[in-house]
Formats: C-alpha cells, sequence, structure tokens
C-alpha cells in the first residue's frame, strides 16, 4: 500500500488518515473537536497559562491572556472543557468564585504540544 492520504467515511464524517510514525497510521478528522480546537485563538495560550498554575480564576485568565474578552474566554473553556481537558470548580459564595485546571488529559496535550512549539520556534521564522 502506498503511503499517502486515506479517506474513511463513518458516522457520517470524513476522516482523513495520513500521518504513518513508526508503522502506525494516525488519522485526522477535520470536524474532530480537538484539531479544530487547537487551531482556534486563544487555545494555546490558555493552555500555558492553566498549566503553570495549579489553579487559575477566570479574571487572572482574562488578565493574564492579553487581548482576550470575557465571551471569547468564557466560550473557550466552554469548548476545553467538553474534551475534558479543563476542570471547571465553582465555589457558592457571593460573588461566585470560579476557579479552572488542566485535567490529567490537558497536561498530557500540553507536554506533547512542548516539542511542536519548540521546533516551530526554532524552525519558523
Amino acid at each position: 500500500m502506498r503511503p499517502g492520504l486515506t479517506i474513511r467515511k463513518g458516522a457520517g464524517r470524513e476522516t482523513f488518515c495520513m500521518v504513518e510514525i513508526g508503522g502506525t497510521t494516525y488519522c485526522i478528522d477535520p470536524a474532530g473537536s480537538l484539531f479544530d480546537l487547537l487551531g482556534k485563538r486563544w487555545t494555546l495560550p490558555l493552555i500555558g497559562v492553566l498549566g503553570n498554575s495549579p489553579v487559575v480564576r477566570f479574571s487572572e485568565l482574562r488578565n493574564r491572556v492579553s487581548g482576550i474578552g470575557n465571551k471569547a474566554l468564557a466560550d473557550r473553556l466552554k469548548e476545553m472543557e467538553r474534551l475534558h481537558l479543563v476542570e471547571r470548580q465553582a465555589f457558592p459564595q457571593v460573588p461566585v468564585r470560579v476557579e479552572y485546571r488542566l485535567t490529567p488529559e490537558g497536561e498530557q496535550l500540553r507536554r506533547a504540544l512542548g516539542p511542536l512549539l519548540a521546533w516551530a520556534a526554532k524552525e519558523i521564522r
């Protein structure tokens, strides 16, 4: 079988299988949540900020990710929560205090991104 792009259909979606590493073919679902999320603005800075602290409050995230607005921050955090990358904990007080942290899966993703980011910093100008 010649290496290249293979298209698989399932559950009404196309999956593009094209990355072969060590004899294993990895597939990328263009409608898939993780790659869609990683391509969105603010996701990588949020993973970085969340990974550099045990817990971070919403207002701290907004202040530490320069330029992000409340709606964009809330939307991105909800997406990350849906994918089990971020955990949200609300405390019943006035005003409500909400803290966010990376889940073990989110921390694994953060560590996996390290080599890619190091490569990009070195090779992409």
